[in-house]
């Protein structure tokens, strides 16, 4: 009996016969995707040729298929294009939900779920039916999402040692923020130099798929709206009552000098430096932005460079009725297709389906038992942590394609306990419970929305033309108005029609 079965005895194990389909000689070609998640060690080769990928390729051998590993950028634009120019591989994914349903609108995807019963029983075994449907639309399994174990998105942080510089609480509201970050740019209680001082620090340079889920202000967005779940998937977020109000507080604290001034300029690591230089004061941010159980941590490197600097997790986005809400990620990180093009989308599903039996997935996320851990009580036990992730961990996100397999809450919390070498005086698990707290789920479309398939990535390009404009620019009305009677000449209003006439037809999940 494997040790999973053995430690948690509650998973099924699937063995299939070889995959013979495809090629000729009797091997399948499957050509898979691959993001580079961290720098890969120098020794270790390349993210489509080390060790691991190597390892990969000799257990798919086994099973008749050649596996080829792709190196592709993350971004939207990237996507598109491969899938546009049919160069896409045949195993790829998408984080993006609104881009995995215009593929599918397309017909540019395969129908997965015909392979599942003969190449892929692990899949609905390990996942759930349930957890699958996130990957159909019109009862279709286009995809097949991956597991996310915490969805916990957005934390709020404020410099505890500034405001106690100036005899100020934490603030609790939008109001007080302000009140904060004025004192900030007035006092300075940091002695920060003037050029080099930020109020609000790491403050986004774009608005995300129209202000939708993955706008990393949306808990900032949505404290000035009412908490509605029909009008989530019934309307769009630039029409809702608030979000006027919400744009004209971003454009009156950028008058103010008060969030960054290069925000639409300044790169991911330039606004980290800036924090961890100790120049910024508040930041909205992944709750676990700050907590890097590495020699990359922000708050480690920041109390590092600012002796006494410490940020502390914070409410402060209180809706009108006093709860503070927070979005919080689907079950699902990405989504695993394959495009129409393929000739091997059976191919594709067998691979999934091994990622998903016990020992691969065992060794996918812990490394090889004897090398990256040992096992005591069933459970994986990591010696050298810089050694796990100079030797495996640097690759093995980049591998699961499928996410966080469901292990069990014994083993979940034994690995993450040990991983955890820093507890940053508890505020990690603050802002993890904070980000948590009054969360809700963005609205789930599973049937053909023609309409925003069609008109949302025009939408998407003016909002983010718009963004920094809003923001920056002096006549906030003119360009606000502007923004709104072009966002309608491209399909804005149809789109809203599609999401009522969906929501009548199917509820509000």
């Amino acid at each position: 009996m494997s040790r999973i079965i053995a430690v948690i005895g509650v998973f099924l194990v699937f063995t299939l016969p070889a995959f013979a389909g495809g090629r000729s000689e009797g091997q399948s070609r499957l050509r898979v995707m691959i993001v580079e998640r961290s720098e890969v060690p120098r020794d270790q080769g390349r993210v489509n040729d080390n060790p691991w990928t190597e390892y990969v390729q000799r257990e798919m051998a086994k099973l008749d298929i050649d596996v080829r590993f792709v190196p592709v950028g993350g971004s939207l634009v990237r996507h598109t294009v491969m899938m546009a120019t049919n160069t896409a591989p045949d195993l790829a994914f998408t984080h993006g939900r609104l881009l995995f349903m215009k593929f599918a609108a397309d017909g540019g995807l395969h129908d997965l779920g015909q392979y599942i019963p003969e190449y892929g029983p692990n899949i609905p075994a390990v996942l759930g039916e349930s957890h699958l449907r996130l990957g159909q639309i019109d009862g279709v399994q286009y995809a097949i999402p991956s597991r996310r174990e915490i969805d916990a998105r957005y934390a709020s942080f404020i410099r505890k040692d500034w405001l106690d510089a100036l005899g100020m609480d934490v603030p609790t509201n939008r109001a007080e923020l302000t009140a904060a970050l004025r004192a900030f740019r007035d006092r300075n209680p940091g002695n920060v130099p003037a050029s080099e001082l930020r109020p609000w620090g790491w403050f986004t340079d774009d608005p995300g798929t129209v202000f939708d889920s993955d706008f990393k202000l949306f808990d900032a967005m949505y404290s000035f709206l009412e908490h509605d779940p029909a009008a989530n998937m019934g309307s769009l977020w630039p029409v809702r009552d608030g979000f006027r109000d919400f744009m004209r507080w971003l454009h009156d604290l950028y008058q103010e000098g008060l969030i960054e001034r290069e925000f639409a300029t300044d790169k991911f690591e330039i606004k980290t430096r800036h924090v961890v230089n100790g120049s910024v004061g508040f930041i909205h941010v992944p709750w676990d932005y700050l907590y890097a159980q590495n020699s990359s941590s922000v708050a480690l490197n920041l109390a590092r460079n600012v002796p006494g600097a410490e940020f502390v997790p914070v409410d402060v986005f209180e809706g009108p009725d006093g709860v503070y809400r927070k979005l919080r990620y689907l079950p699902t990180r990405l989504y695993a297709f394959s495009p129409r093009r393929s000739r091997v989308p059976e191919a594709a599903v067998a691979y999934l389906n091994w990622m998903l039996a016990d020992d691969t997935a065992w060794t996918l996320a812990f490394g090889r038992t004897g090398d990256q851990h040992t096992i005591v009580d069933g459970l994986p036990v990591f010696g050298d942590l810089q050694r796990y992730a100079d030797t495996f961990g640097y690759i093995s996100e980049s591998l699961r394609i499928l996410g966080d397999f469901p292990f069990g809450p014994k083993i979940t919390s034994a690995v993450r306990e040990q991983f955890r070498v820093n507890d940053f005086s508890g505020n990690d698990a603050r802002a993890l419970a904070m980000a948590r707290e009054n969360s809700f789920q963005e609205p789930v479309f599973q049937s053909r929305m023609s309409t925003m398939a069609r008109s949302g990535p025009g939408l998407i390009r003016i909002a983010e033309s718009y963004w920094v404009k809003l923001i920056t620019e002096p006549n906030f009305d003119a360009q606000f108005d502007e923004f709104i009677r072009r966002m309608n000449d491209r399909g804005m209003q149809e789109i809203i029609d599609e999401r009522r006439a969906y929501r009548e037809r199917f509820g509000v999940e």
